[in-house]
């Protein structure tokens, strides 16, 4: 709603209310500005990935006057402009968005109970969001007989699950600038690929995951299941490989790291980091890890406390000094 003192800043109608507008936002951030994420549903869309429009789940009904002719337009690339009528939840669009996701299930594998994304998937949750209790298509033609790819060390992938939503394609290009993945193939054939279309292992991939956090079911996933929920508790925290300072959402249970994800809300790395911010981190309970200084005596390594170890090194430098100078 619109407060005293903003009537000269430019003013949209979301469901006949007004409320102001952003120079240069979309309509599905000027709407999700003034509501919950489920006030407009998305499947292609990320917080880091530029617009893209693909599953149009996010559509809305649009209207230049009140009263005037409504279009159903995708929200997350339709900038947003002033006088513009937002209707996000008419009878139209609720029925729109059920259709689009029940076309999406009809190629998609109904295993959610032992999907490892299972409470945390987008597609699953989008699906309860708009209703689909049953789809009324007939069974056709599927993409159900892909095979997992697991010959990489750290990324997995199961195209049986793809939805062809392209966040992978973007991530990879957008985010990581590394142009591995891609869609190959024309219309029922149109898949993701991995280079020339070879396995994750003989790709160009480095492994940063950033392809595994933008997928919105488990098409594409990692070794550790970053998106299952295993976890009881999550850690923010910062990244000390290197001085970049990357934010990290560490997942754990019984104080034992599962997975690592990037979280989108930090303003250094935006919800992206390298491979070792992101999976180099089974040396934290390492049996061989070192917890203790080291001091060689009698030509073995012996553990020491702290405060040793800083005697140590002040007798040492000091030492330095007296001999060769400062």
């Amino acid at each position: 709603m619109i407060e005293k003192g903003e009537l000269d800043l430019k003013v949209g109608y979301i469901n006949d209310e007004a409320y102001t507008m952003t120079e240069g936002e979309t309509v599905l951030s000027f709407v999700r500005r003034y509501f919950n994420m489920d006030e407009v549903p998305t499947l292609c869309d990320a917080p880091n990935l530029e617009a893209f429009g693909s599953c149009r789940v996010c559509s809305v009904e649009v209207a230049l006057e009140k009263g005037g002719k409504r279009k159903t337009m995708a929200s997350c690339h339709t900038p947003a402009s002033e006088g513009m009528f937002i209707y996000t939840n008419s009878p139209k669009i609720q029925r729109l968005r059920k259709n689009l996701v029940e076309l999406v299930l009809t190629d998609h594998p109904l295993d959610c109970l032992t999907c490892e994304v299972n409470g945390n998937c987008e597609l699953q949750t989008v699906a309860a969001q708009v209703g689909i209790r049953d789809v009324r298509y007939p069974k056709g033609k599927t993409h159900l007989h892909y095979e997992k790819d697991m010959s990489h060390p750290y990324m997995t992938s199961d195209l049986s699950k793809c939805i062809n939503c392209y966040r992978c394609v973007r991530a990879c290009d957008e985010v990581q600038g590394q142009f591995v993945l891609s869609m190959a193939g024309r219309g029922f054939d149109n898949k993701i690929v991995k280079g020339s279309d070879v396995s994750f292992k003989d790709s160009d991939c480095v492994s940063c995951g950033a392809c595994a956090q933008a997928c919105p079911t488990s098409a594409i996933s990692d070794i550790f299941q970053s998106k299952a929920i295993n976890a009881t508790e999550t850690t923010r925290t910062v990244c000390t490989y290197c001085g970049v300072g990357c934010n990290l959402e560490v997942s754990s249970k019984n104080g034992e790291v599962l997975s690592i994800q990037a979280p989108y809300d930090a303003e250094v790395n935006q919800g992206h980091t390298c491979l070792k911010g992101r999976y180099a981190f089974k040396f934290y309970d390492h049996p061989e890890r070192l917890r203790k200084p080291l001091i060689k005596k009698n030509g073995e390594f012996k553990e020491v406390e702290w405060d040793e170890a800083y005697d140590f090194i002040v007798n040492k430098l000091n030492k330095i000094k007296e001999e060769d100078g400062p």
